[in-house]
């Protein structure tokens, strides 16, 4: 059990400046079923935030006068959840630079437009209320995956007073994609390159150029800037992870060799067939990032490559978690033109759910869309967990999470209430 007193408040006052309207900027939610998930669930808990960060968790809370206090009772209380990869906000023909198989110059949040419907703008603050509606709080957005070098990946929020306040990390990756999927884009223009082999080349030719640069680049006689080149050196340097979509075993064995060869943080995106060699990615603690358990053709083609999808099975991420892979689940969820926007995160629980029914315990499922999404981001100093001092970025459910008929009945992001159920 984990006990709070009013220092903890004080303390966040500090950390503001010590400003002194801190109870008027307080939120109390009471009597809820906590689930911190860094730590164990507090039944009939409190979790008090402050000028939009968390400043207690725990039973015996003092609340200051002046406080919201919102009785939450017969509900859980629990971090935002936080969708580990899609393409909310990114139009289709943004989605990648097809001229150009190699592209690690190219920012995804130079094309996100959360605004309104499909990108017409509103006024007001921002709220993605599809997404916020399914307790997602934050999710990252990257590049697609029909080259080989998409860009730079960021972690945004789903609500904000302004567009820099949805900002949480950028650039937070790199994304890059082996497998059919680029091999096919290039077939189909009869270009380099359109074979797996040339992919896994031009990569490798990519990542030998940034290493040079980085050599000459230190050098007082050090030429003109290269974006492309300056990008590739944060990776490189371990600023920024590479995300690499790979689902067959021959492509997540070239990503495991790539990053032995070349020394950069490694995480695998999708990985279908990754428990096939969780040994392998345990033993080296690489984390997965894994598409939808219901559905985890996440690539973007039509039909998607069968080479790409033979190791499919719903009981993936329980044996990664069994073997000691640090486990994200994300939705991958793309838009459909005018038909819908890329908003299937808002379900990401229930799709989580499939994982309980295969045994997988209900603290690791919902780490896996809260805490270890935000480890594996980047961005757990902030988000993941009710931990005293991060962001107040809190759901209500009036149930079990993992239940398809629980609902989110209160959602804030920075300790501002921006979604509500309609009854």
């Amino acid at each position: 059990m984990i006990r709070a007193i009013g220092v903890a408040v004080l303390a966040m006052a500090a950390l503001d400046g010590g400003r002194a309207d801190v109870q008027a900027q307080a939120v109390a939610l009471t009597g809820g079923l906590v689930y911190p998930i860094s730590s164990e669930p507090v039944p009939g808990g409190t979790v008090l935030f402050v000028d939009g960060r968390i400043a207690a968790v725990g039973v015996d809370v003092d609340i200051p006068a002046g406080a919201e206090v919102v009785d939450v009772t017969g509900s859980v209380v629990m971090p935002g959840i936080i969708d580990a990869m899609s393409y909310y906000g990114i139009a289709g023909e943004d989605m990648n630079e097809v001229p150009s198989p190699l592209t690690p110059e190219l920012r995804i949040i130079e094309a996100f437009a959360p605004f309104g419907t499909f990108g017409s703008g509103e006024a007001g603050e921002i709220r993605v209320r599809e997404l916020l509606s399914g307790g997602v709080t934050a999710t990252y957005i990257g590049p697609g995956d029909a080259t080989v070098v998409g860009g730079q990946g960021a972690v945004v929020k789903t609500a904000g007073a302004r567009f820099d306040d949805l900002i949480v990390r950028e650039p937070a990756a790199i994304d890059i994609t082996l497998g059919g999927r680029p091999a096919s884009t290039y077939r189909e223009q009869s270009r380099s390159p359109s074979t797996r082999m040339a992919v896994v080349a031009q990569l490798r030719d990519l990542l030998v150029r940034a290493q040079e640069w980085m050599a000459t680049s230190d050098a007082a006689d050090a030429g003109p800037r290269n974006l492309g080149m300056e990008a590739l050196a944060r990776m490189l340097r371990g600023e920024i992870p590479a995300r690499v979509q790979a689902n067959a075993t021959r492509d997540i064995r070239v990503a495991i060799e790539l990053a032995e060869e070349f020394g950069f943080e490694l995480v695998i995106d999708a990985g279908a067939g990754a428990h096939q060699m969780r040994d392998e990615l345990a033993d080296r603690g690489i984390p997965v990032v894994l598409g939808p358990i219901s559905h985890p053709y996440i690539s973007g083609e039509e039909i998607p490559d069968p080479g790409d999808y033979g190791g499919v099975d719903e009981r993936n991420a329980v044996w990664l978690n069994e073997a000691g892979v640090h486990v994200s689940l994300a939705s991958f969820s793309r838009g459909f033109g005018r038909f819908g926007p890329g908003v299937a995160g808002q379900w990401l629980l229930i799709d989580a759910s499939i994982a309980r029914g295969h045994g997988m315990s209900e603290a690791d499922v919902l780490r896996a869309v809260t805490l270890s999404p935000a480890e594996v981001l980047g961005v757990a100093d902030r988000l993941g967990s009710l931990e005293v001092g991060k962001d107040a970025d809190v759901v209500v459910f009036d149930g079990d999470p993992l239940s398809i008929l629980t609902w989110a009945t209160r959602v804030y992001v920075g300790g501002q209430l921006v979604y509500e159920r309609e009854n």
